[in-house]
């Protein structure tokens, strides 16, 4: 909790960005106003709900900016850009289509090997792989170790995807900027060197392991961006490897990744490494994990869980208070065979995660099973690191809790706000089975934003399942600040029609009076289209009021995290 000072300062701030210095902030020191000589201002939840803020001084004078990361976007930004373009067909299979490694293992060359300074956990997989790298990092973090992480997209600010230092922060602007500068030199070398054919990852995450090398990490664990198997991030030596982690593996960039699950699984099986531990998180579809172990074994590499054992989670309850929502669960390891007499290898109860839904529950057992194959490779991981680690994990746009003044920003005065990236099949039902249990008894509004090249009916058909909604309400948000990959708001809500049609819901799509509103049936869900994410929000915040009839009113904004991302934009561009 924030004394009273700090309080004010949040306001003064706040009072900044009103008048013109800075258009939005975030909770992770993104955007700093100039502010009593504070050189980095770093946002966070506070305990009271909200943001939190923290002011340092730059003794030599001055403020860090954002506008410093400015000259670093706009060459990354001259660079082919997949995630504002579109991935080309098998682009990410180990094909003669696929994405050249040896192009990114010349650029690290160039830039001094630094993949040789420190050891790596990288982690691959459809959903969940983000969360479970914020995950092992804490509890690195919490054991002792100098930790880095690498992850993508981002929310708000670049930085984000670049994480190190004893407290987890993005790299500070000043740091990023520097970081370019040194190096620029050398990336142009290599650029012209590859005819210009690097692109925007590339050069992202090679500057991404440079910086750890600077930091002197110990360990760096690292997100892959697509696939693996020819992913930029695929350039890890064996010997710097200490375990390949492949999180539930599904449908998704199926056309990159080969056009079937087979192919997918076989791409992400691509960052297994001779005889170095695979760990693999839930893995929904058979298949796919049999080729992840076939894989494995072909290779020597020892898998975890490994045969006869298992993880077992059990989520006990789920505490949805704004200013500090978490859920208690267990997590255990033990033998498949209950007749073997103590068939409990490992447990941990009580776990308070401040990450919310039984997906990270199970992201958690992931990072749980990693971190027990890292100690018995010799790294020194308590259990008291492990419980610390997974306590200490906050995840943005994932499960977010907008405060009461944040969601009066957006013009609801009453109904609770859910930001979450979710964007995948597995990952809608997961969101809508967080919902569900998060808010048994509610009118649920879903305000839908995707980019064109997801599976949009499954992730449709599993959300209307799963979560119930009363409402959904469809936009469009520019992706990786394009409109190239956007999703239009009339295609999206057909698709939502045609799912709940296939399901066999009541469905009226389009605009309606108040009276046609509240006469209609209770099951009946209402599909509308709005032209911007500001107009979808307030739209689904008159429809909730007008629908909820005594129960509670929630709004989640979802189908990726640059409909997040834009969200958060209209929360902190208001006064409070």
């Amino acid at each position: 909790m924030f004394a009273s000072p700090m309080r004010s300062l949040w306001v003064a701030v706040r009072s900044n960005l009103i008048h013109g210095q800075h258009t939005f902030v975030s909770k992770w020191g993104i955007l700093c106003p100039a502010l009593g000589g504070a050189d980095t201002i770093k946002f966070y939840n506070s305990d009271q709900g909200g943001l939190g803020i923290e002011a340092k001084k730059n003794p030599a004078g001055g403020y860090e900016r954002e506008e410093l990361v400015t000259e670093v976007e706009e060459y990354l930004n001259s660079l082919k850009n997949f995630e504002k373009i579109g991935v080309p067909a098998s682009a990410g299979t180990d094909s003669e289509k696929g994405f050249d490694l040896r192009r990114m293992s010349r650029l690290l060359t160039t830039l001094g090997d630094p993949l040789s300074k420190y050891r790596v956990v990288h982690v691959a997989g459809t959903k969940g792989k983000g969360s479970t790298v914020a995950f092992i990092s804490s509890i690195l973090r919490a054991a002792g170790f100098r930790v880095g992480s690498y992850t993508s997209p981002h929310i708000l600010s670049l930085r984000e995807r670049i994480v190190s230092g004893e407290t987890g922060q993005p790299i500070s602007a000043q740091a990023f900027h520097q970081l370019y500068r040194d190096l620029r030199l050398k990336v142009n070398e290599a650029a012209v060197a590859e005819s210009g054919t690097l692109t925007h990852f590339e050069v992202l995450t090679a500057l991404a392991f440079a910086h750890f090398a600077r930091e002197k990490v110990d360990i760096a664990v690292i997100e892959t961006g697509l696939g693996g198997a020819r992913d930029a991030t695929n350039v890890i030596p064996a010997s710097s490897l200490l375990a390949a982690v492949i999180v539930g593996v599904g449908k998704e960039h199926l056309e990159a990744l080969g056009g079937s699950l087979e192919s997918i699984a076989h791409a992400k099986a691509g960052i297994i490494k001779e005889g170095r531990p695979v760990i693999l998180g839930r893995q929904p579809e058979k298949m796919a994990e049999g080729i992840l172990r076939q894989v494995a074994a072909s290779k020597n590499a020892p898998v975890d869980p490994e045969s006869g054992h298992e993880l077992v989670c059990e989520l006990k309850n789920i505490l949805a208070d704004y200013r500090s929502p978490h859920q208690y669960c267990d997590i255990s390891l033990r033998h498949v065979d209950t007749m073997v007499s103590n068939n409990q290898v490992w447990e941990m109860r009580d776990i308070k995660l401040a990450t919310l839904g039984v997906h990270q529950m199970e992201n958690a057992a992931t990072a749980i099973q990693t971190a027990l194959r890292l100690r018995g490779e010799g790294l020194d991981i308590s259990d008291t690191s492990i419980r610390l680690g997974l306590e200490n994990t906050t995840m943005p746009g994932r499960f977010q809790f907008a405060s009461p003044s944040e969601a009066k920003a957006l013009g609801s005065d009453g109904a609770t706000i859910i930001l979450d990236g979710a964007h995948t099949e597995g990952s809608a039902a997961a969101l809508g089975n967080t919902l569900t249990r998060t808010f048994p008894e509610s009118c649920l509004a879903l305000v839908v934003a995707m980019a064109s090249d997801k599976e949009h009916l499954a992730f449709a058909r599993a959300l209307l399942q799963g979560a119930n909604p009363r409402i959904v309400v469809t936009t469009r948000v520019d992706i990786a600040g394009g409109t190239t990959r956007t999703m239009s708001a009339s295609a999206l809500a057909d698709t939502f029609e045609c799912a709940g049609q296939e399901l066999g819901m009541e469905t009226w799509y389009g605009p309606r009076d108040v009276g046609e509103l509240r006469g209609e049936r209770q099951d009946t869900v209402f599909i509308d289209e709005a032209d911007s994410l500001e107009s979808a929000v307030a739209k689904a915040v008159y429809m909730v009021h007008l629908l909820r009839d005594g129960t509670k009113g929630v709004v989640c904004v979802t189908g990726s995290l640059h409909a997040v991302s834009e969200t958060l934009k209209l929360m902190y561009r208001q006064p409070l």
